[in-house]
């Protein structure tokens, strides 16, 4: 119960992570809200997450997981039933917000629970759980648009809904590692300050904003470059499931002790596809390099967070995975904007050299790390 319970927490973070975009559309037809007002609720969300995920991690450290995931599966069905039967904006604000909180708790849980499973090589354990978040991200749109097609919109998300429900069961009958006792503020500020957990939080910032701007901009560039629609989705598809792929091997390949050095050679490789992408005028190139580049960038997030939890004590995880993806969420906000300034302003590929350059500062910092 303890595996289903992890593995289902990273994969409904999946679900959250593409919910709000994968119904929007049906929202706004549903309420007749504009794509302003659209906008608010995607950044209350945003904002909801930052917030919870600082505030969650050093909760979890006290109290144990099974109150936090619980509680995470709790409020995305809740969030969820609020979306379904939503008919004024304050009802999409108030379910957006909740999908931001119930979201932080999973993500942070998951994610902490994940390294525990397999503590001798974190890194690995990282990735495979990983690789169920990445399932639930790019099954889950799928689902939706299945669902869609069936039922009417408010059945068609309250069936969404059971699945979070239904986790809750693995979530409340787990047997859980035993919560650390005497873990002191002086210990817990040392941990924060330390190298490794100020490199990982600028390495996420760069990771997060690289994989959310791949997310934002890829179909933009490819249509540009001359790909029609149906292609440039199939290719972003690809993508995903590249970038799932790699996570699946990295967790067979990568240890403790090579975890460094294959952060170095992914993200020299991601640095690289970003400068093919940025100057190739080749429709063929271009969908070659794609898929190549969710496979390189794929594993780094996780590797990144194993690296950090091996030089952790597990009585901290909490608290270090919450200050290290807040700085990943921050890049997140930041990062794709700029590269949509830059599409808007000179063009795509100026964007993409952009990421490009942060590839190469990934590298520089998994060589300090």
């Amino acid at each position: 119960m303890l595996i289903a319970a992890a593995i289902l927490a990273v994969f409904v973070y999946g679900m959250v992570i593409v919910i709000p975009g994968s119904i929007k559309l049906r929202l706004v037809d549903r309420i007749g809200i504009d794509d302003g007002q659209v906008g608010r609720v995607l950044t209350l969300w945003q904002i909801t997450t930052l917030v919870l995920t600082l505030g969650i991690g050093p909760i979890l450290d006290r109290l144990g997981h099974r109150g936090v995931l619980a509680c995470g599966f709790v409020l995305v069905a809740t969030a969820l039933w609020r979306f379904a039967v939503a008919e004024r904006l304050s009802g999409v604000f108030a379910a957006a917000a909740l999908l931001g909180a119930g979201g932080s708790c999973l993500n942070t849980a998951g994610n902490t629970l994940l390294p525990l499973l397999n503590p001798s090589n974190p890194a690995s354990a990282s990735n495979l759980g990983n690789v169920f978040f990445g399932l639930g991200a790019f099954v889950v749109p799928f689902v939706i648009a299945y669902l869609f097609e069936r039922l009417r919109y408010t059945r068609a998300i309250a069936v969404l809904a059971t699945i979070p429900a239904l986790a809750l069961i693995p979530a409340l009958t787990a047997h859980y590692p035993p919560v650390s006792a005497g873990v002191h503020q002086a210990a817990t500020l040392s941990m924060l300050e330390s190298p490794a957990v100020i490199l990982a939080g600028c390495m996420l910032f760069c990771m997060v904003g690289l994989e959310v701007s791949t997310a934002s901009w890829t179909t933009t560039y490819l249509r540009k470059l001359g790909f029609r629609e149906q292609r440039a989705v199939l290719l972003f598809s690809m993508l995903w499931v590249a970038k799932i792929a790699g996570r699946l091997i990295a967790s067979q390949v990568v240890t403790t002790g090579t975890a460094k050095n294959a952060i170095q050679l992914m993200s020299l490789a991601t640095a690289a596809c970003f400068v093919v992408l940025a100057v190739t005028k080749s429709r063929n190139v271009a969908a070659a390099t794609v898929p190549c580049l969710g496979l390189f960038f794929g594993p780094i997030f996780p590797t990144t967070i194993g690296v950090v939890f091996a030089r952790t004590s597990p009585a901290l995880y909490g608290t270090v995975f919450s200050m290290v993806y807040a700085c990943g969420l921050a890049g997140s906000s930041s990062v794709p904007y700029i590269v949509g300034h830059l599409s808007k302003t000179r063009s795509i590929q100026t964007g993409y050299r952009l990421l490009g350059g942060l590839g190469l500062f990934l590298f520089v910092l998994a060589s300090l790390l």
